[in-house]
């Protein structure tokens, strides 16, 4: 069985204290939300502790966000956010083109979306 340092993302540390800074919470409050003390959060946002599955599971809950997310490292977790099937399968079939096609493809993704938002703006 792998260690749980190698499953976590080397990030967990930082992203935690991230989400929680971004919500203005103490470790203590934090704690409070998840059952577990200060202590320990504490220890999680050293890296020097991991949280046990149970926690971390509560700890995605406060936050709204996945397990995965919290585990893994944040191009992981970015791909774990598409939850269109079709568009990831896209998105891997332009992955595997040559670079120069794929410009192209970012190109035309940009051009949409800024026509998208524009047209929200106009609508407003």
């Amino acid at each position: 069985m792998k260690n749980k340092e190698s499953i976590l993302s080397k990030g967990f540390p930082k992203k935690l204290k991230g989400l929680r800074t971004k919500k203005g919470w103490s470790q203590g409050q934090l704690g409070k939300k998840i059952g577990a003390d200060l202590q320990r959060i504490s220890k999680y946002e050293r890296g020097v502790m991991w949280p046990t599955m149970e926690l971390m599971v509560r700890l995605a809950k406060v936050f709204d966000v996945s397990v995965d997310f919290l585990i893994r490292d944040d191009k992981t977790a970015a791909v774990a956010k598409i939850k269109n099937q079709k568009l990831l399968n896209k998105i891997e079939a332009i992955n595997d083109l040559p670079e120069d096609d794929q410009e192209t493809v970012i190109s035309f993704l940009d051009a949409f979306i800024k026509r998208r938002k524009f047209e929200e703006l106009v609508h407003e």
